[in-house]
Order: structure tokens, then sequence, then C-alpha cells
């Protein structure tokens, strides 16, 4: 049974991460802004060599991962005119390995369970920048989570020595203002995944953790879901990534006044000076509770969320 569960929850992952390497963004750096090795879920990349003068590529993996945000990376290679689509967890993790098996190109699998991050893959090769296309397919039967997202371009030439160039470079990405919204907490749990970017290069170069840093604050006020509006300041900084909850943007007087029906945060990021953040990538994470009922009960919806107030 259990084997019969684990080719089935296989099966699904690859098929999503087909599907999505179909029309999916391009460029010598690209962000993958969440993935999970968690148990019982498969995150698959899915990757492509689209250059105008096709060869084998090299490619460098800059995965980033837990509460610290740690840097690992590695080596890997896309032969001409390939797509290549691997698990992030390594077989030793969990993960299956490459979607067809006998692919010469070479994936860097991630070599740990349990964890949560971010990955930037470049290719180093070229000068030009619509070499290296991707994507991203994650199925997580524990969070109900089934997604697949195209990789974030940096449209920059990263063919220089690791790290040099524009190399992990989404300094281009200046997002910093949302307006973020919650269902009613009875139906729906809401947090927000988020990346800071920036020039990652320099550290890249290191082989350090990025620690580029933004702070969020309300504004002073939250809205009820009749728009009426509740004063009081609180906010939360994020380093590298990590997780907002509607409780790190209100007071606890602020909840309990809203009460129950969710309601609408204006939410300011601040780069924290010196380090390089100029904005968020940020991953709205909704997940449905038991009491909606089928066939929404036990699912999670992820989407990037739309800057601008």
């Amino acid at each position: 049974m259990k084997t019969s569960f684990q080719k089935t929850l296989i099966a699904a992952s690859v098929g999503v991460a087909m599907f999505a390497a179909v029309s999916t963004a391009s460029a010598n750096s690209l962000l993958f802004p969440y993935f999970t090795t968690a148990t019982g879920a498969q995150s698959v990349l899915s990757l492509s060599n689209t250059g105008a003068a096709p060869a084998t590529q090299a490619l460098h993996y800059v995965y980033n991962y837990g509460p610290a945000c740690t840097h690992y990376d590695a080596n890997g290679s896309l032969t001409a005119n390939d797509i290549l689509s691997h698990s992030i967890a390594s077989p030793a993790a969990g993960g299956f390995g490459k979607v067809v098996g006998s692919d010469t190109s070479t994936p860097v699998y991630f070599p740990l369970a349990g964890q949560t991050g971010f990955l930037v893959v470049s290719s180093k090769s070229f000068a030009a920048n619509d070499a290296l296309r991707g994507s991203m397919a994650i199925v997580d039967p524990t969070s109900g989570l089934v997604v697949s997202y195209p990789g974030i371009d940096n449209a920059a030439a990263t063919n220089g020595a690791f790290g040099a160039n524009g190399e992990g470079d989404f300094s281009g990405i200046t997002d910093l203002n949302f307006p973020l919204t919650a269902l009613p907490g009875g139906i729906v749990n809401t947090s927000w995944f988020g990346v800071i970017v920036g020039n990652m290069g320099p550290v890249i170069t290191a082989g350090a953790n990025w620690t580029g840093g933004v702070t969020f604050t309300n504004n002073g006020n939250i809205y009820n879901n009749d728009e009426v509006a509740y004063s009081g300041t609180a906010g939360k900084t994020i380093t590298c990534s990590g997780t907002l909850a509607t409780s790190d943007l209100a007071t606890s007087a602020q909840l309990a006044a809203v009460g129950g029906n969710g309601g609408l945060v204006k939410v300011t990021g601040t780069p924290v000076p010196a380090t390089n953040a100029t904005g968020v990538v940020l991953m709205k994470m909704q997940t449905v509770l038991p009491a909606v009922g089928a066939p929404f009960a036990g699912k999670m919806f992820l989407h990037r969320e739309q800057a601008g107030l």
C-alpha cells in the first residue's frame, strides 16, 4: 500500500512538472522562491537549455534553506536542447531522482529531508540571457499543496566566474508594498512566505548565507471585512526568507476587534540598510480548514502576491 501511494505521488508530481515545463520564464539566473523536502512531499524542478548556440551548459545551483537560510551550492550540467526534470530531494532524502533515469544531464540534489527554502539556478556557459528556462512543481499530501510555478527571470547574463556578472542579481525586483487580505480564520489559515531579494552575487561568490533584510509594518491600521479601520502598529523583519502570519501584522487588540471574519492589511516594507536588499517575493499560502468540507478541506493554495498600494 505504501509503495503504491509513493508511486502515485511521484506520478502526480512528475505530471505537474512536465505540464509546467511549457511556456515558463527564461533567464540565466532563475529564482524558485519555494521548495519543500517534507516527509511524503515531492518538489520537482524542470530545466531546459534553449540557448541560441546549443551546447552543454554548466549550471550553478544555490540552495537557501531552514530558519537560518543556510547556503548550500554545487555544480550541475544541462546538455544541448535537453529537458532535465528531477526531484529536489536526493534519493537518500526521500526524492525519486531524475524523471528520466537515462538523462545524461547532471542535477544537483538537496541532501536533507524535512526542509523548506528557495533555490537559485544559473547558467554559466553563455552570454545570452535567454538560455535557461525552468519551473517548479510541488505535491505535498500532508499540507494539501499541489502547485507549479515558473522560475523568476533576472534577465542578466551570468556566464562569468561563479558569482560574477549577473549571477543571483535580482535587484531589479523592488516590490515592497502589498495589500494583504485574509479570509475568515474559521475556514482558512492564511500566511505568507517571503524571500528577500537583491544582488545575491557577492554572497554566492563567498559561499556565505544571504542576509538581505526587509522590515514590514502595517502602517498603523488594519481593516475588517466591512472596511472599518482599527489603529495600532505592528510588524516584523524577515532576513533572507521567512514566514509572515496575520498575527505578525496586527496587535492583539486589532486582532480581537477585527474578529474572525478576515480583513485587509496594507503592508509596507523597508530594506534593512547595508544588506543589499531591494524587494521581496511574497508567496501567499491558504490552507482550507475541515469546517469547509469537501472538496476544498485540507487543500493548500499558493500564489505570488502582486505588489502595489
